[in-house]
């Protein structure tokens, strides 16, 4: 397998900005193919004769538009190892402990994965409500709603700006991408040197207070401003295979939704390199470590770690302004519409939703947005929700376009045709 070569990524980039040129509004449609080789390599420090290692073990994920297939896995050391034993916790994540005993040199440990990654873009029909209905949490959910050290969810603040965030959402889905954008509007991405105050901090209070973090104190936030809204969320961890330079581990977040089950979202400001993946959804290139669980040291040892990977692009979703989905009376069916910036300087846009029938409902994550200059990927997803009323008759087909303006002026629309099921 290749990685994507410089040549062949300005080709794509071209090619991207050549189509974004066409339309500030566009929703993606299709699917996205990746396979990837991924090697987390793990060197080891003795001390005293004895080293030990916790491994992370990578599992298949399937969610409603994500799926990841594992086709190959392997551990190896530079140095044999004098006992292996694999552990599963309660929240499934597994983990392979090494124990050497006699060395005297460094042990470098590495695990080598093959991948298929497939994500499916198109109409969205999960119907969660929100708030979530009482008793269609699990018992086994109900740790992922709990205030803590890192996720003050209990806090009156914070609990009031969830509910603020939240309280226009007509789905879990909806306070979902609704909480997750506020992050992305208002907390800057900084280094760890600059989260000391005066020791370094990653929590959601701090988050909040400052509006600045990395990967782990975005989704700490994410997490606190979630379960305040009643939402069952955890920290999920992994690798991004999406640019040849990504050497370091991210963090993320997965949801509970009673319908599906978990699924996992971005809540970094981490932007597609290529622009054929929405922001707040979790974007197909994601390599899942460890979902929830209580975290586990590497080693006694002292270590350093390296990821890398080589992929490649199988297939892409298409760039479209006109799609279609079907729903039936009452339930909600959605899809996330990525807003380009029209100039390269600071873009304020407007959007809003025109011709929806008496009793139907649309909302959208976000109606007012700021595209600055400095930020990466220039585009925003929002999520458009639409709900056909409780008496809308079967076999009926609407058309309802959201519009984008800036300035006074059209810049872009796309059209949704929702077909009304028996």
């Amino acid at each position: 397998m290749r990685s994507l070569g410089v040549a062949a990524c300005l080709l794509c980039v071209g090619f991207i900005e050549a189509v974004a040129a066409e339309s500030n509004l566009v929703v993606l449609e299709g699917s996205f193919v990746q396979t990837t080789e991924y090697v987390y390599r793990l060197t080891l420090e003795p001390e005293d004769g004895t080293l030990d290692a916790n491994v992370a073990l990578l599992d298949p994920v399937d969610q409603p538009w994500y799926r990841v297939t594992v086709l190959e896995q392997s551990i190896t050391a530079s140095t044999s190892w004098s006992s292996r034993s694999d552990h599963s916790d309660v929240d499934g994540n597994r983990t392979a402990k090494l124990e050497w005993s006699g060395v005297s040199g460094e042990v470098v440990v590495e695990r080598r994965v093959c991948a298929t990654s497939h994500a499916i873009y198109g109409p969205i029909v999960l119907s969660d409500p929100y708030p979530m209905l009482s008793g269609a949490l699990p018992s086994s959910c109900r740790a992922a709603l709990l205030s803590s050290d890192l996720c003050q969810s209990d806090d009156p603040t914070l609990l009031a700006l969830a509910e603020g965030l939240t309280a226009p959402s007509l789905t879990q889905l909806d306070a979902v991408v609704r909480v997750l954008a506020w992050i992305r509007r208002e907390v800057e991405y900084a280094c760890s040197k600059d989260l000391c105050d005066p020791v370094y901090r990653v929590d959601a209070l701090f988050t909040m207070q400052k509006k600045k973090g990395n990967c782990v104190s975005y989704a700490n936030l994410a997490i606190a401003f979630l379960r305040a809204a009643g939402i069952p969320s955890v920290e999920t961890s992994g690798f991004v295979a999406d640019r040849a330079e990504s050497n370091a581990c991210h963090a993320w977040i997965a949801v509970f939704f009673p319908s599906t089950g978990w699924i996992e979202f971005e809540s970094a400001d981490w932007m597609p390199a290529y622009g054929e993946t929405p922001m707040t959804f979790l974007m197909p290139q994601h390599l899942t470590i460890r979902r929830g669980g209580a975290a586990q040291g590497i080693s006694h040892a002292r270590f350093s770690e390296r990821h890398e990977a080589e992929f490649e692009v199988l297939e892409r979703p298409e760039r479209k302004t006109n799609v279609a989905g079907s729903t039936m009376s009452g339930r909600p069916i959605a899809w996330v519409v990525t807003v380009e910036s029209p100039s390269y300087e600071d873009a304020y846009l407007r959007l809003s939703a025109e011709g929806a029938p008496d009793g139907w409902q649309v909302t959208l994550s976000e109606t007012d947005i700021l595209i600055g200059e400095d930020d990466v990927g220039r585009s925003v997803d929002v999520l458009v929700t639409v709900v056909p009323s409780e008496d809308a008759p079967p076999n009926r087909l609407e058309r309802i376009a959201v519009v984008c303006t800036h300035e006074g002026r059209e810049v872009g629309r796309v059209t949704f045709e929702v077909s009304v099921l028996p």
